[in-house]
């Protein structure tokens, strides 16, 4: 029993002998029956769309009788489908048109392997993309999960701080020092955000002097030439 496959076009949806039923069975089933390679069998060679049959067989092998097998290959022989030679107890039959049927060998395999190859390449693509996509969706969540480090304000990071919130630039001052010396600390904690520790420095120590001159603040410290750069 021969192994394997064949092929089928949708052509043969408009082929004339498409709805006589007898004629297409008998015509699929030596497509079926046809050697896909070129072999010999008891001394007879047998080429690439040809098989050894007999009408018996065939009648055998399709379930149509004697009268309908003999019908059918008439009328497939009379377009050219299929033709017949007779030799000692067997038939030789021959699909006519069967590369046409069923295409070149090496082009199949050549169709095969590269779309087997541009299967490979979308598969390993779909799949490099993925890894990408998790590592970077990781990343983010470790980044989204880090807490943020605490950066010490600077001395005019401060001022203006103070200012936008109608507080004055010696309170700004002696913030910053308050903080600077406690290692920017609250309690045994690090700081988390100036701005909020600042916040309530300006709730807790409000003070009328909100139009306190730049030049007034402590010559002690370098706030002074900080805060000129701002200006």
């Amino acid at each position: 029993m021969s192994t394997g496959w064949i092929k089928l076009h949708r052509q043969l949806l408009e082929w004339e002998w498409y709805d006589d039923t007898n004629t297409k069975c008998l015509f699929l089933h030596c497509l079926l029956r046809a050697n896909h390679n070129d072999t010999e069998w008891r001394g007879h060679q047998i080429k690439r769309g040809q098989f050894l049959t007999s009408i018996d067989t065939l009648t055998r092998e399709t379930g149509l009788s004697v009268s309908q097998v003999r019908t059918s290959l008439k009328k497939l022989k009379s377009t050219n489908e299929l033709t017949s030679k007779s030799q000692a107890r067997s038939t030789v039959i021959t699909v006519v048109r069967y590369n046409s049927h069923q295409g070149s060998d090496k082009q199949d395999d050549k169709m095969m392997t590269l779309k087997s190859q541009d299967d490979d390449i979308e598969i390993a693509t779909d799949k490099n993309l993925r890894t990408k996509e998790l590592k970077n969706d990781k990343n983010k969540d470790i980044v989204a999960k880090a807490p943020k480090r605490f950066t010490p304000p600077t001395d005019i990071e401060t001022v203006i701080y103070f200012e936008s919130k109608g507080s004055t630039n010696l309170e700004a001052e002696k913030f910053w020092h308050f903080y600077n010396s406690k290692d920017w600390r609250v309690g045994k904690n690090k700081m988390k955000r100036w701005q909020s520790a600042a916040s309530g420095w300006i709730t807790r120590n409000k003070s009328d002097n909100k139009n306190v001159d730049i030049l007034k603040i402590s010559d002690e410290s370098n706030w002074e030439s900080g805060i000129n750069e701002i200006f």
